[in-house]
């Protein structure tokens, strides 16, 4: 009976040294997009670090925003602006598909991958942490 005792003692004591969990951040973290309405026109206002975080050129994601909203638009420095009103919601929803399509490796998860156009508009996802070579659709 003391042995158990001092089992039970002892796990105490060893779970009082574990430090607590502390709050575990992801190392890919890409910024919300500050989204503004004007008139007719939608402005995403930090178009550049979004695209600089998730390391596509700003005109692929533009190009893919575009197409998919059905709108015109174009880049002005670091800013984004499509003809079209739209809303945050949808914005940073199609950003979010566009991560899980074309940044995230659809064979390990990492987000260390590169978006290349092959000839013929063949488009292939290259991860740099596992390798792997994968078509994606192209937009």
């Amino acid at each position: 009976m003391e042995r158990q005792l001092e089992y039970s003692t002892l796990l105490e004591r060893a779970y009082k040294m574990i430090p607590s969990r502390s709050l575990v951040r992801e190392r890919f973290e890409v910024e919300e997009p500050e989204v503004m309405v004007t008139g007719k026109r939608t402005f995403i206002l930090n178009f550049k670090k979004v695209c600089d975080d998730m390391n596509r050129e700003p005109e692929v994601l533009l190009r893919y925003l575009l197409k998919e909203l059905g709108a015109s638009g174009n880049r002005e420095e670091d800013v984004a602006v499509i003809y079209g009103v739209f809303s945050p919601k949808m914005i940073k929803e199609l950003i979010n598909l566009f991560l899980k399509n074309y940044v995230y490796c659809p064979v390990c998860g990492s987000p260390d991958t590169i978006l290349r156009r092959e000839e013929r508009k063949l488009m292939q996802l290259r991860c740099m942490a596992c390798g792997a070579l994968t078509p994606v659709k192209p937009f």
